[in-house]
């Protein structure tokens, strides 16, 4: 009876059932015919019956949703949502998605889940996604911690790397974003941000960094000092290093 139904009525009422139940419906169907209902589900249907179903059942599923099809209904589902999914998934379609998202909203996705789901997603990202990742959620934290000092931030137009102005005491100063996963931070980069703002004409510069710095010579005005700062740092740290930058 259940076969014969329309797919529209059917996917309604499998939307409206519990959804260990509609697994266990949507299972008894013929393969083609469980093509056509999850094809015909949206992205907030198919989450609930993928993490309602056992590994078996999800796995048997999962290989009538192609990579493009499964990444646009992640893509409209809230990152909780998405990333539940992600960590559920067997670990060779998981690393396939990963691969779409873009690093920023990785971060975004990895925050919304607890730590066993977090783990299971960053075991299987490929490494250059880790160090990327390590980037961005430093330079998130930093950028944080500086608004909460009530500096007001704007990035570089123009610039491709992580920089940005601060306005603070009606002075603005260039901060340059310095994570480095080998330590120490090489000269070369506090040199770099001091040539990038010194064309901007700001009152000074802050390299924010998560390593120790190696030695740079002496530079020209603007005034250039580095801040070795941790996400667990306090907001004064770097409230303390724009007033001393400040003079």
């Amino acid at each position: 009876m259940l076969n014969s139904m329309p797919t529209e009525h059917l996917v309604t009422m499998l939307a409206a059932s519990p959804p260990q139940r509609a697994v266990q419906v949507l299972m008894s169907m013929p393969v083609a015919r469980r093509g056509k209902l999850l094809a015909a589900m949206n992205g907030p249907l198919l989450a609930r019956l993928l993490l309602a179903a056992d590994a078996d059942r999800r796995a048997a599923l999962l290989t009538l949703l192609d990579d493009d099809r499964l990444a646009a209904e992640l893509a409209s589902l809230p990152p909780a949502d998405a990333a539940a999914v992600l960590a559920a998934m067997p670990a060779d379609r998981t690393a396939a998605q990963l691969r779409r998202v873009p690093s920023e909203h990785l971060t975004t996705l990895l925050e919304a889940v607890d730590s066993p789901q977090r783990e299971h997603l960053v075991r299987v990202l490929d490494p250059e996604r880790l160090t990327d990742l390590r980037r961005i959620r430093y330079e998130k934290a930093v950028i944080e911690s500086l608004r909460r000092t009530s500096a007001e931030l704007s990035w570089v137009p123009q610039d491709t790397g992580s920089n940005l102005f601060a306005v603070v005491f009606q002075r603005v100063f260039g901060i340059s974003l310095c994570h480095v996963d080998t330590p120490p931070l090489p000269a070369a980069a506090v040199i770099m941000a001091h040539q990038l703002f010194a064309k901007h004409r700001v009152d000074g510069v802050l390299a924010v960094t998560n390593a120790v710095a190696a030695p740079f010579p002496p530079l020209d005005p603007p005034p250039t000092h580095v801040l070795t700062w941790a996400p667990d740092d306090t907001d004064g740290v770097l409230a303390r290093a724009l007033v001393r930058l400040a003079g």
